[in-house]
């Protein structure tokens, strides 16, 4: 294996090369019965032990600098490359995605891209359109990815997310199977407050307002709802709506930010604001000071995430032994409401594998692609090195103490994706390795607490717009996008008077918000025909 590839490019281009291999980066699993192993590798792989090692070139987002200074000493990395007979040269990927974006179009793209599909406007249907990347369906066919392929056959669901309108498979996706839970985010709250004030768990937005009013007053809250990262607007879901374009159950499509239910949003927001239950830092913080805020007892209600923001509670939590925080549901507007917006994750990632129309070795690159689809690749994807980071029980693969709690105090997906595809990766999401990955009961508590698996109003779809229809939307939004940004947190904090809504809508009207509305409604009718 070399190290180190040099390669014709720039510096910048360098960098964003690398930013694009996290796209490419994901874990896998197949359902294929298990052969002789000579036979079974030939399956797996598509490739014999005896073969010349083809040499390829990848683009792969990086996570693990820390620990290797060549994404090639990955021991990840080397068990795909002796599984599948390849060598892999990792391209620096020290830079950033811009670097990359440069790249589309040219001869200078590497073998393999591992990536983001938002590395790039219009992600990777735009570069299938452009020609920098080609369709899989040839290699899907001459049994170059035989495990990819089968999977597809066997979920009608995926594979209707996996290919565009005119039936073609630009990537390989990072795929959640069909049990796999689909909703990571969530509020979380003070269960020992709760408890103290003899408050029951708050199901109502008008009950979660009287409980952020309690925790203020009785327990000395000044920053009683709090969140980070620009997740505030979470709480559109409660009125009916989402923020941006979404599906409700009829398929049709809306933009929320027009619509009657995003100003009764405002309105709380600002109204919690005024009374002192919103955290006014929350819309600019980072997450020390929010985390300072939940520890030093300032907060008692959080929006998060249920393993970089419950988990780090819970370790609080070993230090303060009385603060307990509980996920809570879904807050509905009437007592006895159904919850109706979905939070679901479609079941495909934004992250997977694409091969470059410049690729020396196709056939190749489709086997490493391809491999953490079957049953060999699905557990090196998901479990990483049998002995090491996992070992069977009663038939069923168990995390190790060195994943769970690591002798040199790495977290679970740091030490785990030392040896396993973890989140960057393109693979088969199993669900036993998304529940093994949570060390406290309360994180798999939350994800059926969070659940929303039978709500009408969806999220859109991953993106296949045509080129000429992307160019338009995108025009359409991004001026759109930046007026509803500034003035959504205008109106929250008070600066621009709530009065003024309907002359916002006029002016988002003014902007062709009906067209893009249009264009989306469109491509949504033609992912339903798929």
């Amino acid at each position: 294996m070399k190290k180190n590839f040099s390669s014709k490019l720039g510096t910048a281009a360098l960098a964003a090369l690398l930013t694009f291999s996290s796209l490419l980066t994901g874990c896998g699993s197949g359902g294929q019965a298990q052969m002789d192993a000579s036979v079974s590798n030939k399956e797996e792989t598509g490739s014999t032990a005896g073969e010349e090692k083809p040499v390829l070139t990848v683009w792969s987002y990086w996570t693990n600098g820390d620990l290797y200074s060549d994404q090639g000493d990955w021991e990840y990395w080397k068990a795909v490359e002796e599984a599948c007979n390849v060598d892999l040269q990792f391209i620096d990927s020290t830079g950033g995605k811009d670097a990359l974006s440069l790249l589309a179009g040219t001869d200078d793209l590497p073998d393999i891209i591992i990536e983001y599909d938002t590395t790039f406007p219009g992600g990777v249907q735009k570069l299938l359109l452009d020609g920098s990347i080609i369709p899989l369906n040839d290699l899907m066919e001459n049994g170059s990815m035989p495990n990819f392929k089968a999977y597809l056959e066997s979920d009608p669901e995926v594979d209707k997310l996996c290919k565009n309108n005119e039936g073609l498979y630009a990537w390989t996706p990072m795929i959640r199977k069909p049990d796999s839970p689909l909703v990571f985010n969530g509020n979380m709250i003070r269960q020992d407050w709760l408890d103290d004030l003899g408050l029951q768990m708050p199901e109502t937005v008008q009950e979660m307002e009287d409980v952020l009013v309690a925790f203020k007053d009785q327990k000395g809250c000044d920053s009683a709802f709090s969140f980070i990262y620009g997740n505030y607007n979470i709480m559109v879901n409660s009125f009916g709506i989402r923020e941006g374009m979404y599906v409700d159950g009829n398929n049709k499509v809306h933009f929320g930010a027009i619509e009657d239910a995003y100003l009764d949003f405002l309105t709380l927001f600002n109204r919690w604001l005024n009374m002192g239950i919103l955290d006014p830092d929350a819309f600019t913080q980072d997450s020390d000071a929010f985390f300072a805020k939940i520890s030093s007892g300032r907060a008692g209600l959080v929006w998060g995430y249920t393993g970089g923001t419950l988990g780090k509670i819970q370790t609080m939590q070993e230090e303060n032994k009385e603060m307990n925080y509980q996920p809570a549901p879904n807050p509905v507007l009437n007592k006895g409401d159904k919850f109706i917006v979905d939070q679901s994750s479609y079941r495909i990632n934004n992250i997977g594998g694409t091969i470059s129309a410049t690729c020396s070795n196709p056939e190749a690159a489709a086997r490493v692609l391809d491999y953490t689809y079957g049953e060999e690749g699905n557990m090196l994807a998901n479990y990483g090195k049998e002995g090491v980071t996992y070992e069977m029980v009663d038939g069923k693969p168990v995390f190790t103490d060195f994943v769970l709690h690591n002798p040199d105090g790495l977290s679970i997906e740091k030490a785990l994706s030392i040896y396993a595809g973890c989140n960057n990766k393109p693979f088969l999401v199993e669900k036993d390795y998304m529940l093994g990955g949570y060390a406290y009961d309360v994180q798999k508590k939350s994800l059926e607490v969070w659940a929303t698996p039978d709500a009408t109003v969806k999220d859109m779809p991953p993106a296949t717009m045509t080129d000429e229809e992307l160019q338009e939307y995108n025009s359409i939004m991004t001026d759109i996008q930046t007026y509803l940004d500034e003035f959504k947190l205008k109106f929250i904090l008070g600066t621009e008077p709530l009065e003024n809504f309907p002359e916002f809508v006029d002016n988002i009207r003014n902007m062709n918000i009906e067209r893009a509305i249009e264009i989306r409604q469109a491509e949504y009718d033609r992912y339903l025909a798929r």
